[in-house]
């Protein structure tokens, strides 16, 4: 059963294989420039740190600096480490004490995902991130049976791996120490305490003295995605930005959550799972504060495996006494019925990604329809153009033009001061007059058309054109200078547009070899 989940998580996979998330050419950009000596930066020249993935960039320009792109490397890397959390997925359950057909059954109800399939062919970091907290949380297990320091060494080792690939990672290396000092505090068992500090400091030194080193090369202490990603959380829109984002992963597998409150009511259930349940307290804490637009539940997905095993553990057969063979028909039932269901759900979710690939936010997530803009912009301009926009993975990435973020992804200024301003309509004016003060050479700007009768920027005004932000700047870069130079195709109903600032200049921008990258 375990190779039939392996086998299968390739096949489902393949569907997605030209699926490529725009972010992701993001973190490509920034390994490109690291790779190639001009920084850890998005534009050269401009110290601004616009991605939330520290270690998965190095690993990117590591792979580039050897040869292999980004694009190639980011899919492979994902590829392995989807494969070995299948198979991890089966190992840890056994290790928590499942049965092997439990253990087997969480293998391939993981292997049906829609999310494990996507993440591993998006570009991005959050397989290989899934994988390090399933591999912390099972060398735990390890450590709490056979009380070996190498296991706990390891595990520091991994939970730091984990707090250097994501921001929110830091969040499990906190709460993992103070789990360990308390449990060392009640029980007195496992090693020494002050070789359980000796680790949890050492970790700790390692990510403070990056932070330093963060702080000198960037003059900040946080990285610039903490200020230019306020949309949505739970700040800003209360318990509303929590629900959406379990509404946004339902068929992803947040629907499992609900029959996990069960499980606190089974004899020694919380002494036995209480370290992977408080992995999956930190992630629901930090889905509750982040917010994501993606599909799939992105930020569900790290704690997916560990809701899965949880799961299997309720309909696992050894706490049946071999008497009671009525009660294991019906537990093997109820287990074949859970990952028949959650396969349904994501083969649903598979098959509608497929057919609407270039509608939002699909078109966004295999970024398809973005990539020929990029090339477009490339072979028309002169690297020193400069381009304002709000998407800044494709277009920019092979454009190789310096980008201006409407959305302050990489730009100080717009990330720190104007996301100050609380009403979004003062704010978007503020961006906007602030982005036309930069006179940028060009400016993209994407509408989409949500029926035959009408445009929209937001719910509250269906009227409208474009986003609100967009829909001020198409309004007054006319006034400043601007002409509308193009306009293409960036998805099913959507459009970009592109404005050139001044006529004279459209004769100047043409492709120069001697300004390639």
């Amino acid at each position: 059963m375990l190779l039939l989940a392996l086998v299968f998580v390739l096949i489902h996979q393949a569907f997605f294989l030209n699926w490529t998330n725009d972010d992701s050419f993001i973190s490509y950009r920034y390994a490109e420039n690291l790779s190639s000596g001009r920084g850890l930066v998005f534009n050269p020249g401009e110290k601004v740190e616009g991605f939330s993935n520290f270690l998965w960039v190095l690993l990117l320009a590591f792979f580039n600096i050897m040869g292999i792109n980004p694009l190639i490397s980011s899919k492979t890397i994902s590829l392995f480490a989807s494969l070995l959390l299948v198979f991890l997925v089966s190992r840890t359950g056994l290790a928590f004490g499942l049965s092997k057909l439990s253990s087997s059954l969480s293998a391939l109800t993981l292997s049906f995902s829609t999310s494990l399939a996507y993440y591993s062919m998006s570009g991005l970091e959050t397989v290989f991130y899934t994988f390090l907290l399933l591999l912390a949380v099972f060398m735990n297990e390890k450590y709490e049976k056979e009380k070996k320091e190498k296991y706990f060494y390891f595990l520091y080792g991994i939970l730091l791996a984990a707090a250097l690939t994501r921001p929110e990672g830091i969040l499990f290396l906190v709460l993992s120490s103070l789990y360990h000092f308390l449990k060392k505090i009640l029980t007195k068992k496992g090693i020494p305490l002050e070789r359980i500090l000796a680790a949890q400091i050492l970790s700790f030194s390692f990510y403070v003295f990056l932070i330093i080193l963060r702080y000198f090369y960037y003059a900040e202490i946080l990285p610039n995605t903490f200020y230019a990603k306020p949309a949505g959380t739970f700040i800003e829109e209360g318990y509303n930005a929590f629900y959406a984002n379990i509404r946004n992963a339902f068929f992803s597998g947040s629907f499992f959550l609900l029959p996990l409150f069960f499980l606190l009511i089974q004899k020694n259930f919380l002494k036995k799972f209480a370290y992977p349940l408080l992995f999956c307290l930190g992630q629901m804490i930090f889905l509750s504060y982040a917010g994501d637009w993606m599909a799939f539940g992105r930020f569900f997905l790290p704690i997916l495996p560990l809701v899965i095993i949880l799961i299997f553990s309720l309909l696992d057969l050894r706490g049946v006494s071999p008497e009671k063979s009525s009660s294991k028909s019906v537990l093997k039932f109820a287990s074949l019925l859970v990952a028949i269901l959650f396969a349904g759900f994501n083969i649903f979710q598979t098959t509608k990604a497929i057919t609407n690939k270039d509608i939002y936010p699909y078109n966004v997530m295999n970024s398809t329809c973005l990539v020929p803009l990029g090339k477009w912009l490339n072979q028309k301009f002169p690297t020193q153009a400069v381009v304002a926009l709000r998407r800044q993975g494709a277009i920019p990435y092979y454009s190789k033009l310096k980008s201006l973020d409407f959305l302050g992804l990489t730009e100080k200024r717009i990330a720190k001061n104007i996301y100050k301003e609380k009403d979004l309509l003062k704010r978007n004016q503020i961006n906007a007059s602030y982005i036309l003060d930069q006179k940028p050479d060009l400016i993209i700007l994407f509408s989409f058309l949500a029926d035959d009768e009408g445009w929209v920027f937001d719910r509250s005004k269906p009227g409208e054109r474009f986003y609100h932000l967009e829909y001020l700047l198409y309004k007054e870069a006319i006034k400043n200078g601007y002409t509308l130079l193009d306009c293409r195709s960036s998805g099913r109903k959507e459009k970009a547009y592109i404005f050139i600032y001044q006529e004279e200049y459209k004769g100047n921008f043409r492709k120069s070899k001697t300004n390639a990258f």
